[in-house]
C-alpha cells in the first residue's frame, strides 16, 4: 500500500511539478490558441504601456479595457514609457494612480516630454517631470535606485524566483537637439548599470527611453549599441504612437528585441490603440510579446504586425498566431481616385467634410498630405490624416475666438460661432476654457471612416 502510494506521489509531482517544454513551430506555440492559454503556460506576465496623455478608465474605454485585461492575466506590473500626463488636459490618470493602489504599487513610468511639460515650465525643461515618480512612491521602495537627476532610475524587479532588471532613461522628443534631449550622461549611466548587473539564468533585463523619432539605440556609441544587444533582453521607446520592431544592423534574427510601443489612447496611423503584454515562458526562457489591441472588445492572439518571441540570450522568432482579418489589411484597395489631390486640395475637402459632418459655422481642419490619383489603399489615407482624430464640435465666443485663433476663423459680425475640429485641438480647447456639456458636441466620426466615406461617393 505505502509502495502504491509513493508511485502516485512521483506520478503527480512529474505530471504537475515539471514545467512543459514548449515548441515553436510556424510561427505559432504548439498547443496554445489563445491568450487564456498562454497565461496558463507562462511563469508570470507584465505590461508595458506608452502616451496616454492623462488619459484613464475614467475617460477611456481602451484604458479600461487594458486594466480589465492585465488584471485577469494576473500580470505582475506594468512598465510606462512616458507621456503619461498632458498640461492643460484633465489627466484623470494622476487620481487613478493615486486611488488604485495596484497600479500605484507596481507601476514603473518613464519620464518624458509630456511629464517635463506637466510639472516643469515645457517639453524641454529636462528631467522636470520627475515628480510623477514621487506618485507611485518610487523613491520609497528598496528596489529601485534614483540617480541624483531625480528622472532616471533602476529597478531590480523580483517574481518568484525570476528577477525583471529595468533601466529607465530620460530622452524627451523636446528639445530637437538629440545631444540635448539624450544627454551624454544618461548613456554613461545607461552603460554602467548595464555592465553592473550580474545576468543569470533567471534574469531579464529591459533598457527603455521614450525618445525623439521613435527608437534611441542608433544613438548609441557602436561599444554601447553591442553592449545593449547583447545584454539586454528588450529595448523599449516610444513617442510615435506607432507599434513596430525596429531592426538594428547585425542582430535581425538575434540580440535584444527592440520596439516602440505605441499608445494606448492616441495611437497613430493605422496602429490601433493598444498596449503590449509579454508572457514568460519557462521552457524555453522565453518572451512572448504582443501588442494587444485594446479597440477590440475582445482580448485575442495577434497577427504577425504585431507578435514577437524573444528566446533569452537566444533567437528573435517572427510569429504568425492568427490570420489577419481583411480589415486588418492596410494594403487592401478601398477606392479609386479620379485625380490627383494636392496637399491644399485635401485641405479644403478635409474643412468640408468636417462641416458635413458637425454642421458647424466654420472648420479648423489639415490634411498632412495629398492624394494621388488611381486605386487607393487603406493605409494611403492615413497619410491624409495620421491620427484619425474624433471630430468635435464646439461654440465659442467672438472674444475667444479673436483671443484664440487670431484671423485664421472668420467671425463675419458673428457674436458665438460653432467651429469643427480635431479631437486633440478639441480637449486643448475644452479643458483650457473649461467649457461645459452644452458647450461642444462630439459626433463620433472619426477621419479616416469620414474620408473613406467620401472616396466611396467619389466614384
Amino acid at each position: 500500500m505505502k509502495l502504491k502510494i509513493l508511485l502516485i506521489t512521483v506520478l503527480l509531482i512529474l505530471t504537475f511539478g515539471c514545467s512543459r517544454q514548449y515548441k515553436f513551430e510556424n510561427g505559432k506555440i504548439v498547443g496554445i490558441q489563445t491568450i487564456q492559454d498562454l497565461d496558463k503556460a507562462s511563469v508570470f506576465t507584465f505590461g508595458i504601456m506608452s502616451d496616454n496623455k492623462g488619459d484613464s478608465p475614467q475617460s477611456s474605454e481602451q484604458f479600461t479595457r487594458m486594466v480589465k485585461w492585465l488584471e485577469n492575466s494576473k500580470t505582475e506590473f506594468v512598465i510606462g514609457l512616458g507621456d503619461h500626463v498632458k498640461k492643460g488636459w484633465e489627466n484623470s490618470f494622476l487620481e487613478f494612480l493615486k486611488q488604485n493602489q495596484w497600479w500605484k504599487n507596481h507601476f514603473y513610468p518613464n519620464i518624458a516630454d509630456g511629464e517635463n511639460e506637466y510639472y516643469g515650465k515645457s517639453q524641454g525643461d529636462w528631467g522636470a517631470g520627475a515628480p510623477l515618480l514621487d506618485v507611485v512612491n518610487l523613491s520609497k521602495k528598496e528596489n529601485v535606485i534614483i540617480r541624483e537627476n531625480g528622472c532616471e532610475y533602476y529597478a531590480a524587479i523580483p517574481i518568484n524566483k525570476y528577477t525583471i532588471h529595468l533601466i529607465q532613461l530620460h530622452y524627451s522628443d523636446s528639445p530637437e537637439n538629440d545631444s540635448i534631449a539624450f544627454r551624454e550622461d544618461s548613456k554613461q549611466y545607461l552603460i554602467s548599470t548595464l555592465k553592473n548587473i550580474n545576468k543569470g539564468e533567471k534574469d531579464i533585463i529591459i533598457v527603455a527611453a521614450h525618445s525623439r523619432t521613435g527608437s534611441w539605440i542608433q544613438l548609441l556609441s557602436d561599444e554601447a549599441e553591442k553592449l545593449v544587444m547583447e545584454k539586454a533582453d528588450l529595448v523599449l521607446s516610444a513617442t510615435t504612437h506607432f507599434f513596430k520592431r525596429i531592426e538594428v544592423e547585425g542582430y535581425e534574427n538575434n540580440g535584444a528585441l527592440c520596439i516602440n510601443t505605441g499608445s494606448i489612447t492616441y495611437p497613430n496611423y493605422w496602429c490601433p490603440g493598444g498596449y503590449v503584454q509579454v508572457h514568460v515562458l519557462k521552457k524555453p526562457f522565453a518572451l512572448v510579446v504582443q501588442y494587444i489591441n485594446a479597440d477590440r472588445t475582445e482580448i485575442e492572439m495577434q497577427n504577425s504586425d504585431y507578435a514577437y518571441i524573444k528566446i533569452i540570450n537566444g533567437k528573435i522568432l517572427k510569429t504568425d498566431f492568427r490570420a489577419k482579418r481583411y480589415e486588418e489589411d492596410v494594403d487592401r484597395i478601398i477606392g479609386v481616385s479620379e485625380k490627383d489631390y494636392s496637399k491644399e486640395e485635401m485641405n479644403k475637402i478635409m474643412k468640408e467634410l468636417y462641416l458635413i459632418v458637425t454642421g458647424a459655422n466654420e472648420a479648423f481642419a489639415r490634411a498632412y498630405k495629398g492624394l494621388p490619383k488611381g486605386d487607393v489603399k487603406y493605409k494611403e489615407l492615413w497619410n491624409i490624416c495620421p491620427y484619425n482624430d474624433e471630430i468635435y464640435s464646439i461654440k465659442f465666443t467672438d472674444e475667444q475666438v479673436k483671443s484664440l485663433f487670431e484671423n485664421k476663423i472668420p467671425l463675419k459680425g458673428r457674436k458665438e460661432i460653432e467651429i469643427a475640429m480635431d479631437s486633440y485641438n478639441g480637449k486643448n480647447y475644452i479643458n483650457k476654457l473649461k467649457l461645459g456639456e452644452s458647450s461642444y458636441k462630439k459626433t463620433g466620426k472619426h477621419e479616416i471612416q469620414v474620408l473613406a466615406e467620401w472616396l466611396q461617393d467619389n466614384k
